[in-house]
């Protein structure tokens, strides 16, 4: 879970011990240079890299006093790490000799005592020392050797809390300056004794399906070109393959080659060898690999329930946080026990549950017949499958969060989070938190869900789930978005979001499924289409209600949308999933990605029930690969699960106890860095390979109910694809699969002749002539289909099904009609559909619209460096053009287009289809705008994209003529390469920016209040080089738009 954290800093009589034996592998290092360990030594960058901790009373505050750190103490607390002063992230190496040095003094007399340690577990001291302070400062200097094992992520620590030696002490000020820690002498350090193992063929390492695809990643192969799979008890060789061509993974740092051996489907064990590479981890193929990985996430939550006793040899504990708490703000107590522990702490949070148990239900809607009702928790051998019980579990606590108005409280937990305590030592008052529109949305959908799965097993509990849903949705309808934030005297997860209209969405969606009723269909079509599946963005649950039922005709305007978007998604993640040597689904590794990766898979298994297209099926399982082990770092991500999974995970009960619960997906690869252990262990590793199996890694170890949910769910979908074919249906010539043949195919095809294909299914479309190898005379073929010479290739599309291991045959079939998403044009279109219904459409693959005029002869200011006008605004291939070239009146360097409304417009959804112009120092944008020149204050609100990188947008506002709220989000894609929705909805308190139908950013301070024109338009800058680059002269350069739509809400 994603929160603001205190971390313990020192040890204390109840510190829990940590699984300090497992230690993570070290990141590879060379001799250190000599030099200081501590960077900002002399405090000339004022507190940087220094920082202080509180508790039991501690008081103070960190600042710098003529050139000296100070630590100003009002109240020394009640312990003697009460309050600290802290230096993070120091390594010390085995046998490593040290010098440490310092300056220090107090305003007082008084003892403190300054250590390095270990940070977490038992907060063991590697050289401690106790100091008398006076006013007057002392230099200490002295060596020390370190005995134990390398930690490269000690610290530097003062306690300066109540000490013994001291009586009651005055509000005083320790001063710290000159602070050296030098490593002086590493002749007996040995370097290389704990760089990690990254294992040279990685694979899936708890199996595959049976007639699933199978692919293994290789790294470092030198040049071997064929890999072998081996039965692990037999020893014998039962298939050999060959490796693909090097492909560059630089978010890994690796070259790859990948091996699909999907042709052995016969169960068992197995591991694959490649010339003189290490073997994989053994793997298992079998119908049934995946049975005791499905228990055991579901198991998972009966182990985190909280307020009952649990039963279990190794997890079990006495019934914890039962007692009654308290509403936030008020002296009235209710009666909140039961529920699942959100995470690695003991909060229990209504948005995280929400998200849960969506994605259990939907999983046993998917594949019933895998949940038995025989896991061993408490209800089992009722007859109802123990899925339904463990989460009637969590729906009974939700219901008792929700107040008689219909509104429910955001999250219960104590005012801050606990030390490394099993549950029941957690007795700190409980505090339920004021409600919010999230919470009351999420719940709203939750129960409407729980009424369909539940009112065929207990119809009075179904019925009263569907009427506190109903009840929900009543309070939503006369409150507007109330947004929570942490009081500032609690500081467990927030979970906040500032806008909730995702999880209207999805509340009208879930309702509008359960009862048929017009009220929630027409509360559905006048929302903006939503998607996301974390937390915080939970449209894609309302797509899923949508698309699932049976009781919901295709023919609807709901169902429509929400097929497009999911399927715009799907065809977004399986073009990051065919780039990746890995299969995953992931330009950008950030916080629980491993969640993002589960959902990704899920979208994708949907996209193969809806189109039956098989890429999406085999995309869907290279999600499940990745998170079983097919991944640069070479970890099964699930505790208990695999050859190497994660022993040290980020769970209280896990490290009160000292061994990993199993069943648990921890958050995974983590770029950003965001805690001690991952700044210590992966600063130097790449983008892809940040992860850490430490405790104190909660940004990359940490586990949580709504991480393993998703995986529970994937696991079930790519359990529908039973036989079906594991090389999808494919078109002769298209060697990338965008169903299209084109130049960019034949040098596909001409590099896989020499170094290989990437998979099977590219080397089958290479092979136009049908004979079963790709020569040069399938070049020659596609050489002369694409110059027009020859109208179809001799050979027809094929669907091949993956052979036994004993037989080899190939069946052709004649292939579905391939459906484009393409402009008329030929430019692709990735984005989400025009809104045939919204309150103003201009449809410009029709022409010119009247609603719009081309501005001609304007200019808009000396950074634009060009004058407007109307010949440079066209209309053909079906778009919109907007075209930058010389100006040819002599007034300018440069000529540029604009389009622009007739009318003003206000508040609502404002959405265009566009391709931008990659060029450095130009800009393509969309935007509404007022000013003076209209009489009106200058109110405007901005979508640009730079020319200069165009695999990000810029998003920026202005009100009454102030600006500056300019905000960059990374696309994931190039704009320049197709058209791309991008919209904003602009209320009175916020602006939300949406990209291809997904919010990605909300503003909500000083929001203009001006109806403005709606423009688009294309410059060169000048002046400005610090932000669009230098423009090089290049023209003509176009941008080109679809259309432009806005949605009065």
């Amino acid at each position: 879970m994603k929160k603001s954290a205190i971390r313990r800093l020192a040890a204390a009589a109840a510190a829990c011990s940590v699984l300090v034996s497992a230690l993570p592998a070290l990141p590879t290092m060379t001799t250190l240079a000599a030099g200081n360990i501590i960077t900002n030594s002399t405090f000339e960058s004022g507190t940087s890299g220094w920082g202080t901790y509180k508790e039991s009373g501690g008081a103070c505050s960190l600042s710098t006093e003529n050139g000296r750190l100070a630590l100003k103490i009002s109240n020394v607390g009640k312990v003697n790490y009460a309050v600290q002063v802290f230096y993070d992230i120091i390594p010390l190496y085995k046998n490593g000799v040290y010098r440490l040095k310092y300056d220090i003094s107090c305003s007082t007399n008084r003892f403190v005592e300054c250590m390095i340690q270990q940070n977490g577990g038992t907060y063991q001291a590697y050289t401690w020392k106790g100091l008398n302070l006076t006013n007057s400062p002392q230099s200490v200097n002295y060596t020390f050797t370190m005995e134990q094992d390398t930690d490269i992520m000690s610290k530097l620590v003062f306690n300066c809390g109540i000490q013994e030696a001291d009586g009651a002490l005055p509000e005083h000020t320790i001063y710290l300056d000159n602070v050296s820690l030098e490593l002086i002498d590493d002749s007996q350090v040995d370097y290389s004794a704990s760089r990690p193992y990254e294992p040279p063929i990685v694979t899936n390492q708890v199996g595959y399906r049976c007639d699933s695809q199978k692919t293994a990643v290789f790294r470092n192969m030198g040049s071997a070109s064929e890999f072998s799979v081996v039965n692990a008890v037999t020893k014998q060789t039962v298939y050999t393959g060959q490796l693909s061509g090097d492909k560059t993974n630089s978010s890994a740092n690796e070259t790859n080659r990948v091996g699909d051996f999907s042709q052995v489907t016969t169960p068992g064990k197995y591991y694959i060898t490649c010339g003189s590479l290490d073997p994989s981890y053994t793997f298992e193929i079998g119908d049934d690999v995946y049975g005791n990985l499905l228990d055991d996430s579901v198991k998972m939550l009966y182990l985190q329930r909280c307020g009952t006793a649990v039963q279990d040899s190794t997890f079990g504990h006495p019934a914890c946080h039962s007692t009654m708490a308290t509403i936030y703000g008020t002296n009235q107590q209710i009666d909140v026990s039961g529920g699942w522990h959100d995470a690695g702490d003991y909060g229990r949070y209504i948005v995280p549950a929400a998200k849960a148990v969506a994605d259990l239900l939907y999983a046993y809607q998917q594949n019933p017949e895998l949940y038995g009702d025989a896991s061993g928790i408490p209800e089992s051998g009722n007859g109802v499958p123990d899925i339904l019980d463990e989460v009637r579990y969590e729906l009974e606590w939700m219901q008792k969060m929700q107040r008689q108005d219909g509104a429910v409280y955001h999250k219960v937990t104590c005012e801050n989070f606990p030390g490394y305590v099993a549950p029941e030592k957690e007795t700190a008052p409980l505090i339920v938190t004021p409600v919010s529109s999230t919470a009351t949305a999420d719940f709203c959908a939750s129960m409407a869900l729980a009424y369909e799965f539940y009112k065929d097993v207990d119809s009075s509990f179904a019925k009263d789930c569907l009427s506190r849903a109903e009840q929900a949705w009543s309070y939503l309808e006369q409150n507007p978005n109330l947004n929570f934030s942490n009081p500032s005297d609690i500081s467990t997860g927030e979970y906040g979001d500032k806008s909730d209209r995702d999880e209207r969405y999805w509340a009208a969606a879930q309702l509008y499924r359960a009862t048929g009723s017009s009220k929630y269909e027409s509360a559905l079509n006048s929302m903006v289409v939503c998607t996301g599946m974390d937390w915080a963005t939970v449209g894609d649950y309302g797509n899923i209600a949508l698309l699932t039922s049976d009781s919901i005709s295709k023919s609807t305007s709901a169902y429509t949308k929400a097929k497009n978007i999911v399927l715009t998604q799907a065809d977004q993640l399986l073009s990051k999933s065919g780039s990746s040597p890995y299969g995953v689904a992931l330009t950008k590794y950030d916080w629980g990605s491993n969640m993002t990766v589960a959902n990704a898979g899920i979208i994708l298994g949907l996209a193969y029930q809806l189109t039956d297209q098989a890429s999406y099926l085999n995309a869907a399982n290279a999600q499940l690969d990745y998170l079983l082990g097919v991944n640069p770092v070479g970890e099964c991500f699930f505790t208990g699960y695999g050859t190497v999974s994660p022993e040290n995970p980020h769970h209280r009960p896990s490290m009160a106890i000292g061994k990993a619960m199993p069943g648990m997906l921890v958050g995974g690869v983590n770029q950003n860095l965001e805690d001690s252990a991952a700044k210590a262990y992966c600063q130097d590793l790449p983008a892809a390979k940040r992860y850490v199996d430490n405790a104190e890694s909660y940004s990359t170890n940490e586990v949580t109910i709504y991480w393993n949910s998703p995986l529970t769910y994937l696991v079930a979908l790519t359990g529908e694809g039973g036989s079906t074919p594991v090389v999808e249906k494919y078109l002769l010539g298209d060697v990338n699969n965008d169903k299209t043949i084109n130049a960019f195919d034949l040098v596909l095809a001409r590099r896989g002749l020499t170094t290989g294909f990437d998979n099977q299914s590219a080397e089958q479309a290479a092979d136009v002539n049908q004979d079963g190898k790709v020569t040069v005379a399938d070049i020659v073929v596609m050489q002369q289909y694409l110059l027009g010479k020859i109208k179809a290739f001799s050979g027809e599309p094929a669907v091949t099904t993956a052979p036994p291991q004993t037989t080899a045959p190939t069946t052709h079939t004649t292939v579905d009609a391939i459906q484009t998403t393409r402009n008329p044009s030929g430019i692709q279109d990735y984005g989400t559909p025009m809104n045939q219904n919204a309150t103003m459409q201009a449809d410009f693959r029709k022409g010119a619209n009247a609603e719009f005029f081309a501005s001609d002869g304007w200019t808009n200011g000396s950074c634009f460096n060009c004058g407007w006008y109307k010949e440079n605004t066209s209309f053909n291939g079906g778009v919109l053009n907007l075209t930058i070239d010389k100006d040819h009146s002599g007034k300018y360097a440069y000529s540029g287009a604009e389009y622009r409304t007739n009318g003003y417009y206000k508040y609502g959804y404002y959405e265009t289809s566009m391709q931008a112009i990659k060029n450095d120092g130009v800009v393509s944008s969309f935007f509404t705008y007022t000013g003076p020149s209209e009489n009106n204050p200058w109110d405007e609100i901005d979508i640009e994209v730079l020319g200069k990188d165009t695999t990000k947008v810029q998003f920026n506002y202005y009100t009454n003529g102030v600006g500056n709220h300019e905000y960059m989000y990374d696309l994931g894609f190039d704009a320049s390469e197709g058209f791309h929705t991008y919209g904003f909805d602009w209320q009175a308190d916020h602006i939300t920016w949406y990209v291809d139908g997904k919010a990605v950013y909300t503003a909500y301070d000083n929001i203009p209040t001006t109806a403005g024109k709606i423009m688009m338009n294309a410059w060169p800058g000048i002046g400005v080089d610090d932000w669009l680059k230098p423009f090089n002269g290049n023209t003509p350069l176009t941008a080109r738009y679809q259309w432009v739509t806005y949605n009065q809400q």
